[in-house]
């Protein structure tokens, strides 16, 4: 098949230079929505197709495009991709694992910090005219001097945890179904229990699946240290908003700092939205400047594809 042949369609935004490679090597439709029917009427005649984090690209749109060849998310996870669809129909799916890997582990501490510092509560009372009032109640943690927990050390938790023992001298308990290979840092592998018993702070760092759906629910929540902080960078769905919101309200847990969340955005009458000791961020851990053009660059993995060659990065 030539080159001039090869039909793209980007599903949701990309920058402006990832479009135009593209179109060096074939003509590109741009979706302005990518509702699972807006993709199923858009992929029939598509090569390639070009997706971000909302596109759910469901066995329905992979049977409708009988020409697609391959798949290029421009981010980490796979969980919006039914893989095992695309692989019965021979549909090579590329990716970027490591681009957000720095932007993540950063945005983690800064939500950390947030927290432990109440910099929240600080902010409002110097703003307030309470600058002595607050000074005398606000008592901050420093990280040093707590135990972090991670769930799942893959490329994110691991860069999470040199963070945490390298920059800020915490001890670090982790647990992952993975064995996580030789590390360059002091970290214990515990069991999910401990872990939840021991750690001041709990990061979450693994992938949406069937497992973890639903991972942090009442019941574990239950099992956290009293007073302990929840970090979540991964997968909104992972946590039970629901049981977080209620775990927060009762004091069982000490904070929240979510970057994600289920459903996302949530709508303007979650009770999560109104939950104390709280910090939110618009599931930003992704877009620093670095991590999105690593992520941008998931064309030219699908263009190796296209002509035949290898992908550096494939599911």
């Amino acid at each position: 098949m030539s080159q001039t042949r090869w039909r793209i369609l980007f599903a949701e935004p990309f920058a402006a230079q990832a479009v135009a490679r593209m179109r060096e090597i074939g003509e590109v439709r741009e979706l302005t929505n990518c509702d699972e029917s807006d993709l199923v009427n858009a992929v029939a005649d598509c090569d390639a197709l070009l997706i971000r984090t909302y596109s759910r690209v469901t066995r329905r749109v992979l049977e409708a495009a009988p020409r697609l060849r391959v798949i290029g998310r421009g981010g980490v996870g796979l969980d919006n991709v039914d893989l095992e669809a695309a692989r019965e129909r021979g549909v090579t799916v590329v990716y970027t694992p490591g681009a957000a890997t720095e932007g993540v582990a950063d945005l983690t501490f800064a939500l950390m910090l947030a927290l432990v510092w109440d910099l929240r509560g600080c902010d409002a009372g110097v703003r307030g005219g309470r600058f002595g009032e607050t000074r005398a109640v606000v008592v901050p943690r420093g990280l040093h001097a707590l135990t972090l927990g991670i769930i799942g050390l893959g490329r994110i938790g691991k860069a999470v945890a040199r963070r945490a023992i390298h920059g800020f001298g915490m001890s670090v308990l982790f647990n992952d179904i993975v064995d996580p290979g030789p590390l360059d840092f002091s970290a214990t592998r515990v069991e999910k229990d401990r872990l939840y018993a021991e750690s001041d702070v709990i990061s979450l760092h693994v992938p949406l699946t069937d497992t973890t759906r639903g991972l942090i629910g009442e019941s574990t929540l239950a099992r956290f240290k009293p007073g302990a902080v929840l970090i979540n960078t991964s997968r909104g769905a992972v946590v039970d908003s629901y049981a977080l919101d209620h775990a927060l309200r009762s004091g069982r847990l000490g904070g929240a700092g979510l970057d994600v969340f289920d459903p996302e955005p949530l709508p303007a009458d979650h009770p999560l939205l109104s939950a104390p000791n709280t910090v939110f961020t618009p599931h930003v851990g992704a877009r620093t400047a670095l991590a999105q053009e690593r992520m941008n660059a998931v064309v030219e993995d699908v263009i190796r594809v296209l002509q035949g060659l290898a992908p550096q990065y494939s599911a």
